[in-house]
């Protein structure tokens, strides 16, 4: 049986009438949030809607937005004739790729520059962190020469190359971050007891920041996901990405709005799935820090 209580309404009933501009403060700020919230989701609920629609409701003023009849044509022309679902799937080997490796190779990293004496280690972190100053169109053109010159262009190992550059820097100093609050002294008890530098760096800071880890990854993993002018240079063919198919439903005297719901309502959807389930992760990585001792 469950233990869970029902509000005590009288109770709060009787709170309100005691302390009035306390309860109408809480209500205005409910109120407050409602709006926000709904301002926040009403232009993803219009997207979805759009993606069941037929042309000519979508077309129809006003627009409709709660009484139609749905339909999965959009979606339908999307798989078949689009071959959406190859793009997704290139999409998620980029994405998951890139911040895979950038997990990897930037969790130590920001070890490394947090915890140890690196000569010119302060350099080497402003160094690191400007690199996520550069235009990409200023880099374009390098990126596509080297990646023509051996062999990599418009391919999906090219362009994961190119997202791990991008996602190294952020997951770097994101990271960084986190293991600054932690206090040096759990980890010099460990070595006192036997363990050696990567040890307790395995052991003790890893799953203490591992919220941190799943907040920086998750980040990394939206800019990756959603990165555009990228993947319309260095990809063509069989290795497009999600977005560049948005682009495609966009034409020079048209818009097909309905491919175009449906292909943002499908490429929106993992990364909702994925904060769903990692929710409580972000939620704490994102907090860490916030409190000092």
């Amino acid at each position: 049986m469950s233990t869970r209580r029902l509000p005590d309404v009288g109770a709060a009933m009787e709170s309100a009438a005691d302390e009035p501009l306390a309860a109408l403060t809480t209500a205005a700020k409910y109120a407050v949030g409602f709006v926000v919230s709904l301002w926040m989701l009403f232009p993803i609920y219009w997207m979805v809607t759009v993606s069941i629609q037929q042309k000519e409701t979508i077309m129809n003023w006003p627009p409709k937005f709660l009484f139609y009849t749905p339909v999965l044509e959009n979606y339908i022309t999307l798989f078949v004739e689009q071959n959406f679902a190859q793009y997704l799937f290139n999409s998620l080997v980029v994405a998951v790729g890139a911040v895979s490796i950038s997990v990897i190779i930037g969790v130590p990293a920001a070890y490394s520059l947090s915890r140890m004496d690196v000569y010119g280690g302060h350099h080497i972190g402003f160094w690191i962190l400007s690199t996520r100053m550069i235009p990409p169109l200023s880099i374009m053109v390098p990126l596509f020469i080297f990646l023509s010159g051996v062999g990599l262009d418009r391919s999906l190992i090219g362009l994961t190359i190119v997202h791990f550059l991008i996602t190294l820097p952020m997951i770097i100093w994101i990271v960084k971050g986190f293991i600054d609050e932690l206090p040096q002294s759990m980890e010099e008890s460990a070595m006192v007891d036997g363990c050696n530098r990567i040890q307790a760096f395995r052991e003790i800071v890893v799953p203490l920041v591992m919220p941190g880890i799943a907040a920086a990854a998750f980040i990394s993993f939206i800019f990756s996901w959603n990165n555009f002018l990228l993947a319309l240079v260095l990809t063509g063919g069989d290795t497009r990405t999600a977005p560049l198919v948005i682009q495609s439903s966009m034409g020079y005297l048209s818009i097909n709005w309905g491919m175009l719901g449906a292909a943002g309502t499908l490429t929106v959807l993992p990364v909702i799935l994925i904060s769903l389930a990692l929710r409580n992760h972000l939620v704490e990585g994102l907090t860490m820090g916030a409190v000092k001792q």
